[in-house]
């Protein structure tokens, strides 16, 4: 570089300014490309890394989707847990994929079998709501009809007071 800018003295002492214009433009197109150069590999570089980065991220994902992959859908996988008064609403899918089917459970209780992760909240947080109104513990019970409930109740009754004669009898 000292020997080019010697050069581009000499030419203007002599005036030779043709050469002067010559051998600076390549001068700086030297240090342009030089200056390109390495902030390209600079940006390789990066690249390469970040894709190296990408890369093991993807292979980290790729191996535990192969632990969830299961073609016979035996398999549930949790989604979410959802709180509303009171009551615990947990989704999971069965199996993994395209179309995969969503259960819904209720307090531990299995409830329902939905299409949809949105569907299956909304319907879960419904299924909640008619429980509490109508007094019900168990999603057993929530499949029953008002009349069977009924039944069950006086039956219920009938138990307990038939069990405290037997409990006055025998004192």
């Amino acid at each position: 570089m000292r020997e080019k800018t010697r050069n581009m003295i000499e030419f203007l002492e002599k005036e030779d300014f043709e050469s002067f214009k010559k051998s600076l433009f390549l001068c700086i197109s030297e240090k342009l490309e030089e200056a390109l150069s390495d902030k390209r590999d600079f940006v390789s570089q990066s690249v390469l890394e970040q894709g190296d980065a990408a890369a093991a991220a993807a292979e980290a994902d790729a191996e535990k989707q192969a632990l969830f992959v299961d073609p016979n859908m035996a398999k549930e996988f949790f989604l979410m847990d959802v709180d509303h008064k009171g009551h615990t609403i947990t989704l999971k899918s069965l199996g993994t994929g395209i179309g995969k089917p969503v259960i819904s459970y209720i307090d531990g209780e299995q409830f329902e079998v939905f299409t949809d992760k949105e569907i299956a909240k909304k319907e879960s947080i419904e299924a909640v709501n008619r429980m509490i109104q109508k007094n019900i513990e168990s999603v057993k019970d929530l499949r029953k009809t008002d009349k069977q409930l009924a039944k069950e109740k006086i039956n219920k009754e009938q138990q307990v007071s038939s069990e405290s004669e037997k409990d006055e009898d025998k004192k």
